[in-house]
């Protein structure tokens, strides 16, 4: 039996019927030719028959004054994993509506905090895996790893596993210190707690300082955005999600040229978007917009460790006004400035730092005087997956898409993972906030080609359809 971290308690105190703390994402899968009428039976009968590791089976056991800790549970297969089907001819839209559906209701605290979904009937011979994980059990770049792991590299590899499943795992090293009796790793974690409690305090009257302006400002910080529609919150557990696909190569060729990263890119076709759609409803800010975003912490090779290892950021993104290209410049220094700063603390720190950031984006859910003096505008998360063609028994991925979860003090999450060679990019939105999130991801495309038009104008002109004669 583990107690929960104070990262992880957090995503169980704050949740509500009408703020969802899980995470919920579905691997979109082309059937095989041979096997259209058979995958779906055999695929149901491994995952109901398969073993669960940990911690997809442990619950929650409550202890006094609000602390929680995993406890081992008996899993239901039949409880944990489903199957349904898309009413004929499978549309795309009848899909996405199915799992708004799906992903409305919690998930049940008196077992294990997961449910899986098979959802068959997809236009295009496709079916879908779609998973629901509560945050608090594991972060999404620990989430993307399993996913991964679970996919195999061949397409004649027959072997069914999933995110559930135990993993065959090499040898981890031993970590300095590994062999020592536990009192003895406590008074060394004690004896370094001065250090991280000095270099806390040195980070936040730093921030003081920018705060007084006494200092030039090297990050955002809590409670200096401007409100805007996007912090309007949920009245009810209603979500809206949509989502579009950019080439990976052709958002990699933009950074090259323009000598900033794909993260960089992809962060300014969703500002300038926002902006757009701010422009659209009457609606527009003076201030640049402020994304609240988790950097990962979790060590290279790291797939065991359970819980959150993610440091969350405030990251101010560019002028409201700004052309295309100088907003992506601007981007690519407050990233920049970001990375640079919080790599120079321990991840104890950037922990302790996490909670102060994610507490300032809460108050505005608590107490009605925060309303005005957001610390965020949005979230934004990035994720990086497999860079291969995966397959789950010879079923090709042909997509993976978040529904991205919406956090308090917050009405929109834009989650984009790159698969392969695609990025797939997801909004999730409350319609108080953004009625129409499928706008969104137009204006993003429509920026993507603007971009190119701007920083790689011969790439674009051959990309320009030609006139018709």
């Amino acid at each position: 039996m583990s107690k929960l971290t104070p990262i992880d308690l957090s995503f169980l105190l704050l949740e509500t019927p009408s703020r969802q703390m899980h995470m919920a994402a579905y691997q979109l899968f082309k059937l095989p030719a041979r096997e259209k009428n058979t995958f779906i039976p055999k695929l149901l009968r491994a995952f109901r028959n398969s073993e669960v590791a940990k911690p997809f089976n442990q619950k929650l056991k409550w202890l006094d004054k609000g602390v929680a800790s995993w406890e081992p549970a008996d899993v239901d297969p039949n409880f944990h994993i489903r199957h349904l089907a898309v009413p004929a001819p499978g549309r795309m839209e009848d899909f996405f509506q199915i799992i708004s559906f799906l992903n409305m209701p919690l998930l049940d605290r008196a077992r294990p905090l997961w449910e899986c979904y098979v959802i068959e009937g997809i236009e295009d011979d496709q079916f879908a895996v779609f998973i629901k994980v509560h945050h608090a059990m594991i972060d999404g770049m620990g989430a993307m790893k399993l996913f991964d792991l679970s996919l195999s590299r061949s397409a004649t590899d027959k072997s069914i596993n999933s995110m559930w499943m135990p993993f065959d795992k090499e040898p981890r090293s031993k970590r300095p210190g590994g062999g020592k009796p536990q009192v003895q790793q406590l008074l060394a974690r004690l004896g370094k707690l001065p250090t991280d409690l000095l270099q806390m305090g040195a980070s936040l009257a730093d921030l003081g300082a920018q705060n007084l302006r006494l200092k030039p400002s090297a990050a955002s910080l809590p409670f200096g955005a401007q409100k805007t529609l996007f912090n309007h919150t949920a009245s009810s557990s209603e979500r809206r999600y949509a989502n579009c696909e950019m080439s990976l190569a052709r958002v990699k060729a933009l950074a090259k040229a323009t000598g900033t990263t794909v993260n960089d890119v992809v962060m300014t076709l969703i500002d300038n978007s926002l902006h757009g759609y701010l422009k659209e409803h009457k609606a527009t800010t003076n201030k640049p917009l402020v994304a609240v975003m988790a950097m990962t912490v979790r060590s290279e090779g790291d797939t065991a460790s359970v819980g959150n290892q993610a440091s969350i950021e405030l990251v101010s993104m560019g002028e409201p006004k700004a052309a295309l290209g100088q907003r992506l410049q601007q981007m690519h220094a407050s990233t920049s400035g970001v990375k640079s700063r919080s790599s120079k603390l321990p991840k104890s720190v950037r922990s302790l730092y996490s909670l102060l950031i994610f507490g300032s984006a809460t108050l505005p859910d608590m107490a009605a005087a925060f309303k005005a003096i957001p610390s965020g505008n949005l979230v934004i998360s990035n994720m990086v997956g497999p860079k291969d063609q995966r397959y789950l028994a010879g079923a090709r991925l042909t997509a993976f898409h978040g529904c991205p979860i919406i956090p308090p003090g917050a009405g929109l999450n834009v989650t984009f993972v790159s698969v392969h060679d695609t990025i797939c990019l997801s909004v999730g939105s409350v319609p108080e906030a953004m009625d129409n999130p499928y706008r969104l991801t137009r204006l993003i495309l429509e920026s993507l080609d603007e971009l190119e038009r701007i920083s790689m104008p011969k790439k674009a002109a051959k990309r320009a359809p030609r006139k018709k004669k």
